[in-house]
Parts: C-alpha cells; sequence; structure tokens
C-alpha cells in the first residue's frame, strides 16, 4: 500500500501492450562534435526519473508542470568528466556545473511505460486506472543525494484530451483503499505513459 510520500519520478516499467521489453536506454552525446559544456547544455539540475526536453540547439532541460509539450523521454543518469579531470558516472546532473564530454542516458522508447506516484488520494471519479484518461506530472524537488527525481502524477488533474502522461491503471503491486468508498490510500502509484512523446508525432519538430 502506498501510503508514503516518497515520489521517485518517472520508473521505467514496460512496454506497452506487453511487448518485450529490453529496459534499454539511449545515450546521447550532448556534443559529438567537440566537447561539450554542461554549463551551456545543461542549465537546470536533472534527476533520474525526469521527463526532459532537447531543444533544438541541443540544450537538455527538465519538462515544465503541466505543460502539454514533447518529450523525448526519460532520464536515467549520465557520464561526463569534471574540472578535476575525473571521469563520474551519476544519477543526477547539477545544471552549470563545469564539465566536458557529458552524455546523458535517457529511456526513450515512446512505447515504454512508466509507474508514477501521485501526490494525493485518487477517487473513483477521477476516472484513472480505465485507461481513457490523461494526467499531468508535476515537477517536485529532486535529491542529488539519491539521484532521484520528486516529480509526482497531479491526483486532481485527470482530462480527457490533452496532458502529458496517458494513464493506463493503477499499479498491479500497489491496491490500498482509502477510509471512504471510491477512493484510494493516501499516494498510490500508477503505471502510465508519455501521451506527448516526440516520436509519437508524425511531423518530429524539435520544441525550441
Amino acid at each position: 500500500m502506498a501510503s508514503v510520500n516518497a515520489p521517485r519520478g518517472l520508473q521505467v516499467a514496460k512496454k506497452n501492450g506487453d511487448g518485450s521489453n529490453s529496459t534499454g536506454i539511449r545515450t546521447i552525446d550532448l556534443n559529438p562534435a567537440s566537447p561539450a559544456v554542461a554549463s551551456a547544455l545543461v542549465p537546470n539540475d536533472i534527476f533520474t526519473g525526469d521527463p526532459i526536453i532537447i531543444h533544438d540547439a541541443g540544450t537538455v532541460i527538465p519538462c515544465a508542470d503541466g505543460v502539454s509539450i514533447k518529450s523525448a523521454g526519460v532520464f536515467q543518469g549520465c557520464s561526463f568528466v569534471n574540472a578535476s579531470g575525473e571521469q563520474k558516472f551519476a544519477r543526477s546532473i547539477t545544471g552549470g556545473v563545469t564539465a566536458t564530454d557529458v552524455k546523458i542516458h535517457i529511456a526513450s522508447d515512446p512505447d515504454q511505460t512508466f509507474f508514477i506516484q501521485a501526490d494525493a488520494t485518487v477517487t473513483g471519479a477521477a476516472g484513472f486506472g480505465t485507461g481513457i484518461k490523461n494526467g499531468v506530472y508535476i515537477a517536485g524537488t529532486g535529491s542529488h543525494k539519491t539521484g532521484q527525481s520528486g516529480y509526482v502524477l497531479d491526483a486532481s488533474g485527470p482530462i480527457d484530451s490533452t496532458g502529458n502522461l496517458r494513464v493506463i491503471r493503477r499499479a498491479p503491486w500497489d491496491t490500498g483503499t482509502g477510509a471512504s468508498a471510491g477512493v484510494t490510500d493516501q499516494y498510490p502509484w500508477y503505471e502510465v505513459r508519455i501521451a506527448n512523446h516526440v516520436d509519437n508525432f508524425v511531423t518530429a519538430t524539435i520544441t525550441g
């Protein structure tokens, strides 16, 4: 039962439609022509589990709250060479850090599904869990100690049309109910997919 508010962002689950799941991730060299400078290309902190945008200039930032933008996937860690010349592998990166040879790892498959924790109880009227409602994520504060994201699913925001997450179902391992009929326990987990993934668009324009 999910009774503790402990968000971890978008956690890799499986492939949509129960397809074969390799759990593979994509590695992106932020500037393959020359060593990348994170202070220019990664201006904000990014944590494992953060949905991210890749701008046309190569800049990588976390997706903002509740907006219908084309996400490139979910951050899964990075590698870089720090100012002392040491190779580092990390679950998060500090925005503006002095670094070179920056590579980020993302779960970029548009058919990938994820588990995410809601930020409150969910009522039956919300429609989450039926596979026909969208929702939105809210950016929380990540942790550089654990490297983990703080993104959550907005429990009060199910919608029929736009929205950056398609809620598939309640996480099968999380079935707690609340004290009232038709209400979940606190902070339930749901399986979702990115509804507005950049690779799901016929015209895959880059968010600039």
